[in-house]
């Protein structure tokens, strides 16, 4: 069986990435850590240009083993989860613009919509070497 790899090091070269771009991280926590389903959320303040500029509390990106990355936005009928796509380990840069580009623009990239992209008990080599390379 493959060793876990903690997602602590990927979640903060994540938050690195989207401050250096400048998005206003205003909190991160990483839960779940092995072998428990890891998680992680990432609290931004709404950024100051596009349909969000107005909104009075920060916006959750949050991550996931099975699904990935994906913004919980404000709608008309409460929450809207805007999944980021089929890579579950995007490299923090990639991560950045996307969340930027969803923020200001969101009509240019669509939501994936189905389901988990593996099971947090998948032994999956590939995905934990993605994991760990963050690692220090």
């Amino acid at each position: 069986m493959t060793m876990r790899s903690d997602h602590a090091c990927y979640v903060e070269a994540a938050v690195t990435e989207l401050a250096e771009l400048g998005l206003t991280v205003v909190g991160h926590a990483v839960t779940g850590r092995p072998p428990a389903v890891r998680t992680a959320v990432v609290s931004l303040a709404p950024p100051e240009s596009g349909p969000y500029a107005d909104e009075d509390d920060d916006i959750e990106l949050a991550w996931d083993e099975s699904y990935g990355w994906v913004l919980r936005l404000p709608a008309e009928a409460g929450m809207s989860d805007w999944f980021m796509g089929e890579d579950l380990v995007p490299g923090p840069a990639r991560l950045a613009r996307w969340a930027d580009m969803v923020l200001t623009h969101p009509g240019l990239t669509p939501s994936r919509e189905d389901g988990p992209q593996r099971l947090p008990e998948t032994d999956d080599a590939a995905f934990e070497a993605r994991l760990s390379a963050y690692a220090s």
